[in-house]
């Protein structure tokens, strides 16, 4: 098992022992006392460093001699830190040491073996590849591997006078060197030339399969991206939408999706309250005809994981889980492979539309390039026509996309028994609307200039401040947030029944210039009346009479 090395972000690490729940590690380029890892998932096998060979020096063999019963202990010394801390008091004892200077040993030698054979010592010139790799080539200024090389000549082999040594080492060696040791391969390149970020976004390992993660079906994973098309607004602006979409962990069935213009956490909320709807239903009106079995969920899951997106982590996502103890897992940043289903589900998405939707709005990857076609004057489609290209991708993903088991995620779903929370859709929607504040006056609420009034004064009190939630398509009445959604009637005479938001603001703007305009008419007559009165006073004063 001492043969078997492993490495994590570019550090190695030397297995010493292995136990039933994990593995005893000790660093390789920092030796330390050894440590236990119960997940392995985040190292990677890798091949071994040089190690030293030969005999060992009359030095070596003392050294040897010194930390002889700490080897002889076995793996107790490595695994019980008191035991080994105790038979490295007794061997500086009994050899005038101390026992740090015993322990240091000890681990030198198990993390490298070279504290016994001096012999095995590179030659000093390969101690200056190794400063110049790991000086000039790892390095945010990416500097080629000739460079790092001329570098190094630079700095160690000219002299005052900047005249090169006349035994100098060969760029040949320097790259021999630099590839039989697998520098080309090693992460540390990485994340020193293109950043921990990077790394972990895009070159870190993945284990497992996504799809074994959980068993049965009810924990989906939710992200948001923004589409790779541009759509065309009610005002002709085009605008490219984002689209959230729900998958299943165990099926990778889409259980639910969303699109629009805004990227926040109404839009999570939307996503989720679709997925508790009957999809039959749903899609009927957007015009697009299913049966059951070609998208059957329906239903809260139990569990949702996302990364850490500030519109999954809200006071509205909060409130959710809250209320209906939904168990919301956040993965760490930059680790898409943590979440890889619905990752996987936009890129099948949008490969999946993008083809038949190419010269009327896709986004081509040479966009932003010079001389690059303005994809925006190509978009032809609206929010609404987005969406039924969306119920088609889906449904196909769902009911006609065959996986390795040879199954649809729809057939997956109907043979498992998903464990869903059973949820009022009415509720989970009033909850995903948008929400304002207002203050409770004798009169009611008011809320973007119209007047509410509540259905039932219990438990509501004069002069508090509220939260309430609108439907911005329809302002007939609102709902009081903090009493299990109270509603408020709208005051009679104020001409909102069934009125959008949109369409009650343009009607308030025409009333307004109506206003304005009466108004003008209203100063002008009362100039009139009062210049003719200002008449009559001064003939009156004059004795003239008409």
């Amino acid at each position: 098992m001492k043969n078997l090395w492993v490495q994590r972000n570019g550090d190695i690490y030397r297995v010493l022992v292995q136990e039933g729940n994990g593995c005893w590690l000790i660093s390789y380029d920092s030796p330390a006392a050894p440590f236990f890892v119960s997940d392995m998932g985040e190292y990677e096998r890798t091949t071994p460093p040089p190690l030293p060979d030969g005999q060992l020096s009359e030095a070596a063999q003392k050294r040897a001699a010194i930390i002889a019963p700490l080897l002889v202990a076995g793996d107790t010394a490595i695994t019980d830190k008191a035991e080994r801390s105790k038979i490295a008091h007794l061997i500086a004892a009994s050899n005038t040491t101390t026992p740090r200077r015993v322990l240091r040993l000890y681990y030198r030698y198990l993390a490298t073996e070279q504290l016994l054979s001096p012999k095995a010592r590179a030659p000093s010139v390969n101690s200056d590849y190794e400063w110049a790799i790991k000086t000039f080539y790892f390095s945010a200024k990416k500097l080629s591997l000739r460079g790092a090389f001329e570098m190094m000549l630079l700095q160690r082999y000219t002299d005052f006078e900047g005249n090169l040594a006349p035994t100098r080492p060969t760029f040949g060696s320097f790259r021999a060197y630099f590839y039989s040791r697998n520098y080309h391969k090693s992460p540390r390149k990485i994340i020193a030339r293109d950043g921990l970020t990077h790394y972990q976004r895009n070159c870190q390992p993945a284990f497992g399969s996504a799809s074994t993660w959980r068993k049965s079906p009810g924990s989906y994973q939710m992200d948001a991206t923004e589409a790779d098309i541009y759509l065309r607004s009610p005002g002709g602006t085009p605008f490219r939408p984002y689209i959230y979409l729900a998958v299943d962990s165990a099926t990778q069935l889409i259980a639910g999706v969303w699109a629009g213009e805004a990227c926040d956490e109404l839009s999570v909320m939307r996503c989720l309250e679709h997925a508790c709807r009957d999809k039959v239903e749903w899609c009927g009106q957007h015009g697009v005809t299913i049966a059951p079995k070609q998208w059957p969920s329906h239903g809260l899951p139990y569990e949702v994981i996302t990364d850490k997106g500030r519109e999954f982590c809200g006071t509205r996502m909060q409130e959710l889980c809250r209320r209906y103890g939904v168990e919301l897992i956040s993965q760490a940043p930059f680790r898409p492979d943590r979440k890889g289903l619905v990752e996987q589900a936009f890129h099948l998405l949008q490969e999946r539309y993008k083809p038949l939707l190419r010269g009327k709005g896709v986004i081509e990857p040479d966009a932003q390039e010079r001389w690059a076609i303005d994809y925006r004057a190509q978009a032809i489609l609206t929010l609404e026509d987005f969406v039924q290209v969306l119920i088609h991708c889906v449904v196909y993903l769902n009911s006609g996309r065959v996986l390795s088991s040879g199954c649809t995620p729809a057939q997956l779903w109907a043979e498992s028994a998903p464990q869903l929370l059973d949820v009022d859709a009415e509720e989970l929607r009033l909850m995903s609307l948008p929400r304002t504040t207002a203050k409770l006056s004798r009169k009611g609420v008011r809320v973007n200039g119209v007047l509410y009034v509540p259905s039932d004064m219990d438990g509501l009190f004069l002069g508090d401040t509220y939260s309430l939630t609108y439907d911005p398509v329809n302002l007939s009445r609102v709902y009081l947030a903090e009493h299990d959604f109270r509603p408020c009637m709208a005051a009679p005479g104020q001409g909102v029944e069934e009125l959008s938001l949109t369409a009650y603001k343009a009607a308030q703007e025409s009333r307004r210039a109506t206003l304005r305009e009466t108004e003008g008419n209203c100063t002008s007559a009362s100039i009139d009346c009062l210049r003719g009165i200002q008449g009559v006073i001064q003939r009156a004063t004059e004795g003239v009479r008409p």
